[in-house]
């Protein structure tokens, strides 16, 4: 998954993940994120071009891109 901090511009990809213990992992530029985690959360259900709010907090991220 591909998507981009609406707050200050910047693009990651990511890789939802089921363990903790891989979540701070980064491989091939892609940062593991835990499905429990509350960007995972707020991205789960969503869809190319949805603009979601990250938790609690006042970040918003844009779903650039979904692959499996």
């Amino acid at each position: 998954m591909k998507v981009k901090y609406v707050n200050n511009g910047k693009d990651i990809s990511i890789h939802i993940v089921s363990t903790e213990n891989n979540k701070n992992d980064k491989s091939d530029g892609i940062q593991k994120v835990y499905y429990k985690s509350p960007l995972a959360h707020s991205l789960l259900g969503q869809k190319v071009g949805d603009i979601v709010k990250i938790g609690n907090l006042d970040n918003f991220v844009e779903i650039l891109k979904i692959t499996n």
